[in-house]
């Protein structure tokens, strides 16, 4: 059984899946305590299931980038289940990689003060780096990938396909010591 894990922007995701099918699913919107929900929310959900953290074989989790407490949530989840049991199998993935799926994209979230997370992705390819951007930049990137859709801040995207769709995307981590929150940095 797999469970991946998503706290990065405002929301609480619970996917639950084994053979590429969802077994069961969960997302809260608009969470501003995530870290103070997650961990309970997590037991419940599981409980729902018949589950035990024992019965989950790999984690998966979004990176980031995304509001800077949901980003470490997930994360400090996903880094003391390996700690406690170093056969999970870890796997993170770009929460705009995550957003984008494998489809042409260009996949935004909000960085806040007039700056946006960006990335573009092609079947499921980071094209262009994932970056921090002022918002007034946008437009040249749209104009210059006119026919990739935009995508923004997880708004009417599929949780469960988004997953299924770039589940071999993500990056399998060995070490407990690096799984690590992705913070995109301004260069600007």
């Amino acid at each position: 059984m797999n469970l991946f894990i998503d706290t990065s922007n405002n929301k609480l995701i619970f996917i639950l899946e084994k053979d590429n099918k969802i077994i069961d699913s969960f997302f809260l919107d608009n969470q501003i305590r995530i870290s103070d929900i997650a961990l309970e929310e997590l037991q419940k959900f599981l409980n729902k299931n018949n589950l035990t953290i024992h019965d989950i074989k790999s984690l998966y989790a979004t990176k980031g980038p995304g509001s800077y407490t949901g980003v470490r949530v997930a994360i400090t989840i996903i880094k003391t289940l390996k700690t406690v049991n170093e056969k999970f199998k870890v796997f993170l993935l770009s929460s705009l990689a995550y957003q984008a799926s494998n489809k042409k994209t260009i996949s935004i979230l909000d960085a806040k003060g007039s700056k946006i997370y960006i990335g573009i992705y092609q079947e499921a390819k980071n094209i262009i780096e994932d970056q921090i951007i002022p918002l007034d930049y946008l437009e040249e990137f749209e104009k210059q990938f006119k026919d990739f859709n935009v995508v923004k801040d997880y708004k009417d995207i599929d949780f469960k396909e988004c997953f299924l769709l770039t589940k071999d995307s993500f990056q399998e981590i060995k070490n407990v010591e690096d799984i690590k929150p992705l913070y995109i940095k301004h260069f600007i």
